[in-house]
């Protein structure tokens, strides 16, 4: 059979009946309907990965600041929590070497509001530990942590400092 005459086989049918239509639409409904209810389950996976990847850049960046910082100055981050201003330290500015860690720990209470990337961590908090070890070492501990959907979620990252 030529593909002419195939072709002209299906033009001399009646067409599709109104049954044949309605089963059509049902199926195309709902596929339709199942993609479309993809979307909010993908927007907040796709939030939560922002969110932890805001997070753990905000640490990772309280982080590189602790360890530029001399070492004899690093304990005295120990429990600053930027939901408790009060427990940041003093700036020292004319100290040796100067100390500038209360405003260091401001400017990030800030960037954890506002966040880089978009908007800041939902009720969003960082918390530092500085911890001495032996031999002139300290573990610093930088937590960083949010609220989403009534769930706490943190970021943690511990590195060991010591003098170079």
């Amino acid at each position: 059979m030529s593909l002419e005459r195939w072709l002209l086989g299906f033009t001399d049918e009646q067409g599709l009946t109104l049954v044949e239509l309605l089963i059509a639409l049902t199926i195309l409904s709902v596929g339709i309907l199942g993609a479309v209810g993809m979307f909010p389950v993908a927007y907040q996976h796709l939030r939560a990965g922002g969110d932890l990847t805001k997070a753990t850049a905000l640490a990772q960046r309280m982080v590189e600041l602790l360890r530029d910082e001399p070492l004899q100055l690093v304990p005295r981050y120990h429990n600053a929590d930027t939901r408790d201003t009060a427990s940041f330290p003093a700036d020292d500015p004319g100290g040796t070497p100067p100390f500038r860690g209360g405003s260091a720990l401001q400017r990030w209470r800030e960037e954890i509001a506002t966040a880089p990337l978009g908007r800041g961590l939902y009720q969003g908090w960082g918390r530092i530990q500085a911890v001495p070890l032996d031999r002139g070492l300290l573990t610093i501990t930088v937590t960083v942590g949010w609220s989403v959907s009534h769930t706490d979620r943190a970021v943690q990252l511990t590195t060991v400092v010591g003098q170079s």
